[in-house]
């Protein structure tokens, strides 16, 4: 039966963040999201992770677990109490299936047997818990895992595995057809039903008997054990590896299907805790034309919304066909958490999730990275311009057409005119490609090589800083100013008083 909850969720795109995924989620500080969407439950929190850095493979994939997750917004308690049954069947199955350290036919028989037992028990409970809700369910992930279950596991067709699982069990011992060789060895066996007590018509009506032959194995005759245990596993060989494929392929059904009621109830998990601060939450759009296009109002930072379980400022843009957006000015204005914003909005529309805005919109990304600056390297192995260079190589390595690259300070290692000098030409080789780049910069130079080149047009956006100082945490789109603002780091170094510095 073909799982099409989420579409494609089990297996890596070709863009997947896997290779980067420390990178990723120290830079967009993506632990408290993550510590939110487990709930305290690992194994959500590993699939919600694992969901977000691999993201979807195309919109269409995407409004398709928009949709499933707005069903279950819906439907939190069903949900719920679907992963919890999920998850207790799976632990109860794996205890059943690999508590016997012997994988003898007999015991893969035994073992098997009692495995799809439960797993048919609970596909019924499963497929009773959403067929009565049916009417509930309006996305086409649901309802196709809804028609499939009744479909593929109706009640008649389970009632009937388990009328053969019973049987398997072997209760009677196991009764075989065997097929005699050249030398009257046994070179046959097939297992079959057990006939004992059946009366043949033709036997009565020719005054015939049927003789029974039997044979009881001696207490201390063990080479008569060994051959007797033998022809045991030679019998059920067969049946052993039927049931052990059955068996697999039930599993793996299980299995996706509790990863992907784990995401959706990570979802619900972010959801709850995000509408309980006040933060405003939608449903992404996503644009296939033009190209490059980003648009959105009132864009949280999920993270510090978390953190300080507080409403964050929030930020609006909407910009048509560009691929460089430059933003400066102030220090501590916001422009690191206007990033993240970015990034984090990026990632959870590329895997099918809301985003934590009044609305979104974006053409989809082919992957999201990031170029944070970091310590120095405690190791002494490099220096950190040679470390940043680094990654950015890895980078490189990766990205395509489509993808969003994030730059945090990058290169502020080395003296502004060199920093500029190689920042200008990443960024020009990158968009030429194709990427879309946000830049976070302190560099004037590299600022105004931008705002200079007419063939590279760019957005330019500031952190707002009020006449007196006060920073209000908003980036607006602006023209970038022409000082670094050293008075504000003078003045809270050295006094309000020495705060005449010629306008710098």
């Amino acid at each position: 039966m073909r799982l099409r909850l989420l579409n494609n969720v089990n297996g890596a795109t070709d863009h997947d963040l896997t290779w980067c995924a420390q990178d990723v989620i120290r830079d967009l500080d993506l632990g408290p999201v993550l510590e939110v969407m487990g709930g305290g439950d690992e194994f959500v929190k590993n699939v919600c992770k694992e969901i977000l850095l691999n993201g979807a493979v195309d919109g269409e994939t995407v409004v398709h677990r928009q949709q499933v997750l707005k069903d279950s917004v819906k439907n939190k308690t069903l949900i719920a109490d679907l992963y919890s049954l999920l998850t207790r069947t799976m632990e109860e199955a794996r205890r059943q299936l690999f508590w016997v350290s012997d994988k003898s036919p007999a015991s893969v028989v035994f073992s098997s047997v009692r495995v799809l037992e439960t797993y048919f028990g609970i596909i019924d409970q499963v497929r009773d818990m959403l067929t009565s809700a049916s009417a509930n369910f309006e996305s086409e992930g649901f309802k196709t895992l809804i028609h499939d279950l009744e479909y593929h596991m109706g009640r008649d067709y389970t009632n009937a595995i388990r009328r053969h699982l019973s049987e398997l069990r072997l209760e009677k011992g196991v009764h075989a057809i065997v097929r005699l060789g050249k030398a009257a060895e046994f070179a046959e066996f097939t297992l079959s039903k057990q006939t004992k007590g059946a009366v043949n018509i033709a036997d009565i009506l020719a005054f015939r008997s049927t003789k029974e032959y039997k044979w009881t194995l001696p207490e201390r005759d063990e080479s008569g054990g060994q051959e007797m245990e033998y022809m045991r596993n030679r019998i059920l060989e067969r049946v052993a590896g039927v049931l052990k494929s059955a068996t697999d392929d039930v599993l793996d059904f299980m299995s996706a299907l509790r990863k992907e009621v784990a995401f959706c109830v990570g979802c619900m998990n972010l959801w709850d805790n995000l509408s309980a601060i006040g933060v405003p939450l939608s449903f992404p759009n996503v644009r296939e034309q033009p190209e490059y296009t980003i648009g959105f109002s009132c864009l949280s930072e999920v993270s510090f919304a978390l953190r300080s379980r507080s409403k964050p400022v929030c930020n609006s843009l909407r910009a048509e066909g560009k691929a460089l957006f430059i933003i400066s000015g102030a220090n501590r204005g916001g422009k690191t958490v206007f990033l993240r914003s970015i990034g984090q909005a990026l990632l959870m529309m590329w895997c099918g999730m809301f985003v934590a805005a009044e609305n979104f919109e974006c053409s989809l990304p082919r992957g999201v990275y990031t170029h944070f600056k970091r310590e120095e390297d405690k190791t002494m192995t490099m220096g950190k311009l040679d470390e940043e260079l680094a990654r950015l190589s890895a980078i490189i390595d990766h990205v395509s057409k489509g993808s969003v690259v994030l730059f945090n300070e990058s290169f502020s290692s080395t003296y502004a005119r060199e920093a500029s000098e190689i920042a200008g030409q990443v960024v020009a080789a990158l968009v030429e490609k194709g990427v879309k780049l946000f830049f976070v910069t302190h560099l004037y130079e590299l600022v105004s090589l931008f705002r200079e080149n007419t063939k590279m047009p760019a957005v330019f956006l500031s952190a707002e800083r009020k006449e007196d100082g006060a920073r209000t945490f908003r980036i607006l789109e602006a023209t970038p100013p022409e000082t670094s603002f050293a008075g504000d780091v003078y003045a809270k170094v050295f006094g309000e008083h020495n705060t005449d510095l010629g306008g710098a």
